[in-house]
C-alpha cells in the first residue's frame, strides 16, 4: 500500500547555499553524526550515484544502499533504498521508500522553500503504522535542517550570505561539482535556459 506526504519549510540561505550545502557529501559525517556513521561512494553514473550509508549498533555495522540523483538545478531524487547488509532484518526489506526535495526561491524574500515529498510503499499490515513512519522521518529531516542552517548561518558570518566561491573552488568536493558550477558558478546560466530557480508558487505557502 502507498502512503504519500508532504514537508514544506523555509530556510534562511539562498537556494545556491542550500544546493550546494546537499551536494557537499563530506558535511554529512561531520553534521551528521547522529545520523550517518560512514558514507562510501560505490557508483558514479551520470547524475547518479549509489551510497551506502552506515552506522554502528550494539557492535554491529548497519545501513543501507540508495541512489541519488540531481536533476539540475534544485532538485534531487533518491530511490532503489536497500538494506546493507542485506542478510540483518531492516525496515527496507519491508518498505520502499523514494523521495524528491526541491529548493525553491521564496516569492519575496532571499531565502530558499524546502519542499520534500516522501512515498513509502509497504505490506497492508504495516499500513496502520504510516503515521508514526511519517513522523520519524519528519523528525529525522527537521534535525537535519536545523543542524544544517546552524552551520550556514556561521558560514555566512564568516564569508557572507550569498557568497557560494568557497563551493565553486577547485579543491572543494560535491557530488556533480560540473553540473553546480555551470548553474550556480559566476556568470553562469541554469540548464534549463532559465536565469533564475523559480519561485515557489504562493499556494505552496498556504
Amino acid at each position: 500500500m502507498r502512503h504519500e506526504f508532504t514537508v514544506i519549510d523555509e530556510l534562511e540561505t539562498p537556494v545556491a547555499i542550500a544546493v550546494a550545502a546537499y551536494l557537499d557529501c563530506e558535511h554529512y559525517l561531520h553534521l551528521h553524526g547522529s545520523m550517518t556513521g560512514d558514507l562510501d561512494i560505490l557508483k558514479h553514473e551520470g547524475r547518479q550515484v549509489t551510497v551506502r550509508q552506515t552506522w554502528k549498533w550494539f557492535g554491529l555495522t548497519l545501513g543501507h544502499v540508495k541512489v541519488g540523483e540531481y536533476l539540475p538545478p534544485n532538485e534531487f531524487l533518491i530511490h532503489e533504498v536497500k538494506p546493507s547488509p542485506w542478510w540483518i532484518p531492516s525496515v527496507h526489506h519491508l518498505i520502499d521508500i523514494q523521495t524528491h526535495l526541491k529548493y525553491f526561491k521564496h516569492p519575496k524574500r532571499n531565502t530558499t522553500v524546502m519542499w520534500f515529498k516522501v512515498v513509502l510503499d509497504m505490506p497492508f499490515w504495516l499500513y496502520p503504522f504510516r503515521g508514526f513512519l511519517q513522523k520519524l522521518i519528519e523528525k529525522m529531516h527537521v534535525q537535519q535542517n536545523v543542524e544544517d542552517m546552524a552551520a550556514l548561518k556561521y558560514r555566512a558570518k564568516l564569508f557572507g550570505y550569498e557568497n557560494n566561491s568557497a563551493y565553486l573552488a577547485p579543491h572543494q568536493f560535491l557530488y556533480h561539482k560540473d553540473d553546480y558550477v555551470r548553474c550556480f558558478g559566476a556568470g553562469s546560466v541554469l540548464l534549463d535556459g532559465r536565469e533564475k530557480v523559480e519561485a515557489i508558487p504562493f499556494s505552496f505557502l498556504n
